[in-house]
């Protein structure tokens, strides 16, 4: 165990496995300069661990299973430790938390069925129409049948543990299938964080105060630009130099996550990044972590 594994093993602590959009970087066919300069380091898509080192084996929660999630796990190896039946497994998580029904929030979780993981009452928490949106797809049942599927309510916090809860906030975001998104309002035994990988717009949410209320804050910052889709119909994301603006006096609460494999700020030379930096306001890096 490294010495930052070692600091997620005691007391609670937020750690991001992924910081891109749904597609990850590099992003399928795609062969912009961004992307081809990550073939070597591949970014995965947004992803938050909460790690309670308190107890013993420490408590592993995950809030959203993406595409990537067996790189992101194994991130957490020193903390999961291993199966206690599986020789050369880890032992499954304690808990995942889905923010809503799209691919980069959910796509994980086949790796989690027979085929791969076969974890075995795993509690997955979400919406209940997308516990029923899941439990319908004939496909994915044989995964489906080894979760413990749990029902979220909004402002209805979950407690993981003493002094610690997580509590879903509905947001308005992009619903094909009428499920709903949340964001997660993380509270642990010192200070809170707020994890809100996507939304539609600042302006159609009546709760942005509670960015005001948290230690930390993760934002969607999917796009800096509408100019970024080479034309095509802009997709619903507030753009980051909106939020900057909007929440300029927050800057050390914000920390910019669910990038677009587009985004300038992936580019630490360019101005965008720079303006971004001299706000105040962080980009989310992998292995980052805030103590709760």
């Amino acid at each position: 165990m490294n010495k930052k594994e070692k600091s997620w093993a005691e007391g609670v602590t937020a750690v991001i496995l992924g910081t891109m959009q749904d597609g990850g970087l590099p992003h399928i066919g795609c062969r912009c300069a961004h992307c081809q300069a990550a073939e070597a380091q591949p970014q995965y898509a947004a992803c938050l661990a909460i790690v309670d080192g308190r107890q013993t084996p420490p408590g592993v929660y995950l809030l959203d299973a993406t595409p990537d999630i067996k790189h992101q796990l194994n991130l957490l190896a020193d903390v999961l430790g291993p199966h206690s039946t599986r020789p050369n497994r880890l032992r499954q998580l304690d808990a995942i938390f889905l923010t809503h029904a799209h691919m980069g929030h959910i796509g994980g979780l086949p790796q989690l069925g027979p085929e791969a993981m076969a974890v075995q009452d795993l509690p997955v928490y979400a919406a209940p129409l997308l516990i029923d949106l899941l439990q319908e797809a004939r496909v994915w049942r044989p995964m489906v049948n080894g979760l413990a599927l749990r029902p979220l309510h909004p402002h209805q916090p979950i407690s993981l543990a003493p002094n610690l809860t997580i509590t879903p906030i509905p947001v308005p975001h992009r619903d094909e299938w009428g499920v709903g998104t949340f964001a997660f309002h993380v509270q642990g035994p010192g200070k809170s964080l707020l994890y809100l990988p996507d939304i539609d717009a600042w302006t159609l949410w009546a709760e942005t105060a509670v960015l005001d209320t948290v230690d930390y804050a993760l934002v969607d910052a999917s796009f800096w630009s509408n100019d970024e889709l080479g034309g095509r119909t802009a997709v619903a994301h507030p753009l980051v130099p909106d939020t900057l603006v909007r929440f300029a006096h927050i800057p050390g609460q914000l920390v910019l996550t669910h990038l677009n494999h587009t985004n300038p700020l992936l580019n630490i030379e360019s101005v965008s990044y720079m303006q971004t930096c001299r706000a105040g306001v962080q980009i989310a890096r992998l292995g980052q972590d805030f103590p709760l």
